[in-house]
């Protein structure tokens, strides 16, 4: 089975945590954390901050590394990388791969339908929230 190496960008800025709805593909509909494919010669942190720049049209600060997330799709296996962000200041997020971006608070992680291989990330992130999004962490 292939696997598809991605990275996802949890960004956390006062509004709460950013989230995209696909637009289009098997999976439109369902809601992801920005990112994706990781190119031959980049190191996921490169990888990242380019998908962020084509995807939302933003620069992106890294914090920290959070957590790799393997979930086995019927066509490949996902490896994603993920990392706590927040926006360069100054920034706004535009969608022009997804249909709609929404700042989420904790309340709000488990109305909306998740990406299959994000469910398990999401649930972490809700119970884990305050100590994930601590200033000083930031």
């Amino acid at each position: 089975m292939e696997t598809k190496h991605v990275v996802a960008a949890l960004i956390h800025g006062p509004e709460g945590l950013l989230a995209g709805e696909r637009a289009d593909g098997d999976l439109s509909g369902f809601w992801e954390f920005p990112g994706g494919k990781v190119e031959l010669g980049e190191t996921p942190e490169e990888a990242l901050r380019r998908e962020i720049r084509e995807e939302l049209d933003v620069g992106i600060q890294l914090a920290w590394y959070l957590d790799t997330v393997e979930y086995d799709y019927p066509d490949f296996h996902l490896s994603m990388d993920c990392y706590v962000c927040s926006l360069e200041e100054g920034d706004v997020p535009h969608a022009t791969v997804h249909s709609e971006l929404r700042w989420l608070s904790p309340g709000d992680l488990l109305d909306l339908r998740w990406l299959p291989a994000d469910e398990k990330l999401v649930r972490m992130v809700g119970t884990l929230w305050d100590q994930l999004f601590q200033p000083e962490h930031l």
